[in-house]
C-alpha cells in the first residue's frame, strides 16, 4: 500500500474513531491523555499482533516493536512495564479542575471560620471564584471554568452571582465503570466482525442489516416499540434453541465447547 493509500484509508477509518471521541469528550479525557492511553494500547497490541504472525516462540524485541509503532524503543520497554493507561504526568497536568475544588476545601482564603467551604461570589478579590480560579487554573478564563464546572454538577449557583462548591473532585455524571466497560466491549465485537469480513470476504461472520424504509416522525414511537418487541421475541428464541441444542450435545457427551451469544441493537440516531 502506498502512503497516499494509506492516509485514504486512515481517513476512511476515521469514521470508527469519532464516537470514540465524543464518549472520550463526554468522560472529560483530554486529548494528550487520550493520546497517551491510545499510545499505550497501540505498543500492547503491536507485541501481540507480531507474536501472532511469527513462528518463534519468543516475544517480539523492543526494536521490532519500536520500528512498526514509531515509538522509541526506551518508551516501548517502560509502556510494556505496565497495562495500558494514562501517563501520570498527561493526567497531572489535565487535572486542572481537581485541583481548584481541592484547594476550595483546603485554602485558608476560601474556608469559613468553621473550616468548611465558603460560598463565593462569581468576580472580585479575594475570596472569590475568580481568584480561586486565576490562583489554581492559571491560563483558563474563570468563567470558563465556572461553566464547565457547572455542566458537572461539581457546583451550585446561587442568588447574587454566588457560587457553592458540590465535591472534593470533578465528576461526569450519566456514566459508570460498568456502564463504560459494556460500550467497550460491545464496539469491540462489533468491529472485530467487520474487519474480520472484510479481510475474509470467503467466510464471512454473520452482520446484515435491512433496508433504510422512510417513516413519518410521529410514528418514531411506535417502531420504537416493533423494534424492541421483534428483537426481543428474536433473542428469546435464539436462546430457547441455542439450549435445546447445548443440552443435546451435553447428552450426547460431545467433546469442545464454545459460548455462543447474540445481540441485537438500534443503529440509527433518532431525532428528539
Amino acid at each position: 500500500m502506498s502512503i497516499s493509500g494509506k492516509a485514504a484509508v486512515a481517513q476512511a477509518a476515521m469514521a470508527a474513531v469519532e464516537p470514540l471521541v465524543e464518549l472520550l469528550l463526554e468522560l472529560r479525557v483530554t486529548s494528550p491523555e487520550a493520546e497517551s492511553l491510545l499510545r499505550g494500547v497501540f505498543v500492547h497490541k503491536t507485541r501481540e499482533w507480531l507474536a501472532r504472525q511469527s513462528a518463534s516462540t519468543s516475544e517480539p524485541s523492543d526494536v521490532r516493536i519500536s520500528l512498526v509503532t514509531g515509538v522509541h524503543r526506551n518508551f516501548v520497554r517502560r509502556i510494556l512495564a505496565e497495562p495500558p493507561k494514562i501517563a501520570d504526568a498527561r493526567e497531572q497536568k489535565s487535572n486542572r479542575a481537581n485541583r481548584l475544588l481541592q484547594a476550595w476545601y483546603s485554602d485558608p482564603v476560601y474556608l469559613d471560620t468553621s473550616g468548611k467551604p465558603r460560598d463565593l461570589p462569581e468576580k472580585g478579590n479575594r475570596p472569590s471564584f475568580q481568584s480561586l480560579s486565576t490562583t489554581y487554573v492559571p491560563g483558563a478564563a474563570p468563567g470558563v471554568v465556572l461553566d464547565q464546572l457547572r455542566r458537572a454538577g461539581s457546583v451550585q449557583t446561587l442568588s447574587e452571582h454566588r457560587v457553592r462548591v458540590r465535591g472534593r473532585t470533578f465528576r461526569v455524571h450519566g456514566f459508570n465503570l460498568s456502564g463504560i466497560a459494556e460500550v467497550g466491549s460491545r464496539a469491540r465485537e462489533l468491529l472485530e466482525t467487520l474487519k474480520h469480513n472484510v479481510q475474509q470476504p470467503d467466510s464471512r461472520r454473520f452482520c446484515d442489516s435491512m433496508r433504510v424504509i422512510e417513516i413519518e416522525r410521529g410514528r418514531i414511537p411506535a417502531v420504537r416499540d416493533i423494534i424492541s418487541r421483534r428483537a426481543t421475541t428474536f433473542l428469546a428464541g435464539m436462546e430457547h434453541e441455542l439450549a435445546v441444542e447445548a443440552n443435546r450435545s451435553r447428552r450426547a457427551k460431545q467433546k469442545g465447547r464454545i459460548k455462543v451469544g447474540l445481540t441485537v441493537y438500534q443503529t440509527e440516531r433518532w431525532p428528539k
